[in-house]
């Protein structure tokens, strides 16, 4: 009997994992999937005080399903290392946040002026590499002087313009 009712408890605590955390990866993805796609939005306008309101909260949620991720790895690593043994999985871990924390940017100084909104980051992260690779007076390749032949802006327009549909009929 009790064997059973343990059986029938396992259940309903798999149930319950399922719906209060569920996949957290994928959670942590659509809430960044969101605070983009709001971002993008308003990009070109003035946020409105419910716009404000709405990044504020996806960010939030973003950080707690990015602490809530990262926790429960924690826990299988934890129960990983018991089963299976210490396999330098501090080690590991120590390396893995040191990454993360060395390729995160959480704001940049324009002008002497420290900026840290995610859309502001995002447009002078644009604006800056836009700029550092942008084409001056670039003359083609060259090896020990021999010139290539390069294609002049109507060929180029020529080839990066849509099919026309007589074109395609005549081909098929």
């Amino acid at each position: 009997m009790l064997k059973e009712k343990i059986k029938a408890l396992k259940q309903k605590i798999k149930v319950w994992n399922k719906e209060q955390y569920g996949d957290t990866f994928s959670k942590f993805k659509k809430i960044k999937e969101e605070l983009n796609k709001l971002e993008e939005v308003t990009a070109d306008k003035q946020l409105e005080d419910s716009e404000r309101a709405l990044e504020k909260q996806l960010q939030q949620e973003l950080w707690e399903a990015a602490q809530t991720h990262k926790s429960l790895l924690r826990q299988k690593a934890k129960s990983r290392w018991i089963k299976e043994g210490d396999c330098n999985s501090r080690y590991f871990h120590l390396l893995i946040n040191s990454k993360q924390r060395s390729n995160c940017l959480n704001g940049v100084a324009v002008d002497g002026v420290w900026k840290d909104e995610p859309a502001v980051v995002k447009e002078e992260v644009r604006r800056f590499f836009s700029q550092r690779f942008q084409e001056k007076d670039f003359d083609g390749p060259t090896l020990d002087g021999i010139s290539f032949k390069t294609i002049n802006s109507q060929q180029n327009d020529m080839l990066v313009e849509r099919f026309q549909e007589e074109e395609i009929k005549r081909v098929v």
